[in-house]
């Protein structure tokens, strides 16, 4: 695999929006479903899904972003 960086607040923006969208999957369930070895069971799919998706949305965001370094501001008196 390939090396790449991103940044903390980067990072922590796609993981609270990636939580956010799944409690709210996770909570779906518990209004559709009403056996519990079916929620259960279900809970642990989209958690494994959830870790599937935010992983893909990761490395792919390097793909064809070509990252330069921000130019200094030469200040000359």
């Amino acid at each position: 695999m390939d090396d790449f960086q991103i940044s903390k607040d980067f990072l922590q923006k796609i993981l609270d929006n990636s939580a956010r969208c799944l409690v709210g999957t996770i909570m779906k369930r518990f209004e559709i479903l009403s056996n519990s070895g079916d929620i259960k069971k279900s809970i642990k799919e989209l958690i494994y899904e959830n870790y599937r998706v935010l992983r893909t949305q990761i490395e792919s965001f390097s793909y064809g972003v070509e990252f330069k370094p921000k130019p200094k501001n030469d200040k000359k008196s």
